[in-house]
């Protein structure tokens, strides 16, 4: 149910999103923002009053995963885009990094946050505050200051659009390489998060006392709430360890801003990242456990912002919506059927299995990767940066 869950949120981007980033160069991104978190902050409350007032059913949540899914597929290109506009070509390498860290703020906040007031107050509250706060997204759009129409062009259907976005990125040498490893993560590593629940309760067992710090930090907060509010004040901290580790994985990137380093960084980070997926399927200790989150949480970070930057400065700009719709499609759009696979791999498997067998598939696409550093020799080279540049501008 969770793995159908988050396949219905993101099957969207899969069908919709490279359509999504050629809109994201087309239409106003101003107006197309804010109404992509209107649609968020709609499906946030519909759920809300449906907890609140009891009609709440599995399909309702299926329903407005789809919406998500839809105006996900819409606004992250449009999102991504517009730092572009308001930020200087030389300035994007620590501009990106930063853009993100936002995001994992809050990831890092809002989870432990979250599951305080699901244990105190219940779901219909999560959704409520979700709704009201994206009040404060709609605002900050309106708020910025530069010109975000869109381009002058000649009209073109949407499908020759959607197709020019997508050769640029697969025959520049560069975004392909970094585009494939990203569909690797995506498939057989990002679906960790949909089963992050069942990792918590199955085999970390957070609603149950034991010995170590984690343990004894999840009672504390969780009070005298016994096992189901140790299990949901556990899977907040469980997401909370992961969001610090992304935090430490921005600094870094933004602190090694050289254009010629972001290569390595991706490829080491997703050596790592299947590393520690594969010891997360191994260990059943909550406190080597968190460590594990907080490195892949770093690592996952660091390989996609790094390649973020590279598509941002490798794409012209009557083309980055496109260009970048082929980064989150990458992520976003392969992710649920990665989810379906690992999902249904579970219920045969066990949830600890199948994290050993995507943490190696991801660790065997990084050996791939770095195998191949010779034949796209210019992705590691200093020309990389002169490159980005001419590119850029």
């Amino acid at each position: 149910m969770l793995a159908l869950a988050t396949f219905c949120q993101f099957a969207p981007i899969f069908a919709f999103g490279l359509a999504g980033g050629a809109l994201a160069d087309v239409f106003n991104k101003r107006v197309v923002l804010v109404v992509c978190q209107m649609a968020f902050a709609s499906g946030a409350l519909f759920l809300a009053a449906a907890t609140h007032y009891g009609f709440v059913r599995y399909e309702h949540i299926l329903g407005v995963a789809v919406v998500f899914g839809l105006a996900q597929s819409i606004e992250g290109p449009t999102r991504q885009s517009t730092l572009s506009r308001v930020v200087p070509a030389e300035e994007l390498p620590n501009a990106v990094p930063l853009q993100a860290l936002t995001f994992n703020l809050a990831r890092l906040v809002g989870p432990a946050i979250g599951g305080v007031l699901l244990a105190a107050f219940g779901a219909g509250a999560c959704y409520l505050f979700n709704g009201l706060s994206y009040l404060a997204l709609i605002l900050a759009v309106l708020a910025i200051r530069a010109d975000l129409s869109p381009e002058r062009r000649e009209p073109q259907p949407i499908r020759d659009l959607v197709m020019e976005g997508m050769l640029y990125t697969l025959r520049e040498a560069r975004l392909r390489t970094l585009f494939f490893l990203e569909c690797a993560v995506a498939l057989f590593g990002l679906p960790y998060l949909a089963l992050m629940p069942a990792i918590a309760e199955d085999v970390l067992r957070l609603g149950t006392a034991q010995p170590g710090v984690v343990s004894w930090a999840i009672q504390s907060l969780s009070g005298s709430g016994g096992s189901e509010a140790m299990g949901k004040t556990g899977l907040g901290l469980a997401m909370s360890a992961i969001g610090v580790g992304a935090v430490c994985g921005l600094l870094l990137v933004a602190n090694l801003s050289k254009v010629s380093r972001r290569p390595r960084i991706a490829m080491a980070a997703m050596t790592l990242f299947g590393l520690s997926l594969t010891g997360l399927g191994f260990t059943g200790h909550p406190d080597a456990a968190f460590v594990l989150f907080a490195l892949i949480g770093m690592c996952g970070v660091a390989q996609f912002n790094s390649t973020n930057t590279f598509f941002q400065l490798l794409s012209p700009a009557r083309l980055r919506g496109r260009v970048l719709s082929m980064h989150i499609w990458a992520l976003a759009g392969l992710n649920p059927l990665g989810v379906l696979l690992l999902g249904w791999l579970s219920r045969w498997t066990g949830v600890g299995w199948v994290l050993v067998f995507g943490g190696l598939l991801v660790f065997s696409f990084a050996l791939w990767g770095w195998s191949r550093r010779r034949e796209f020799g210019v992705l590691f080279g200093q020309d990389a940066e002169a490159a980005a540049g001419e590119s850029a501008g």
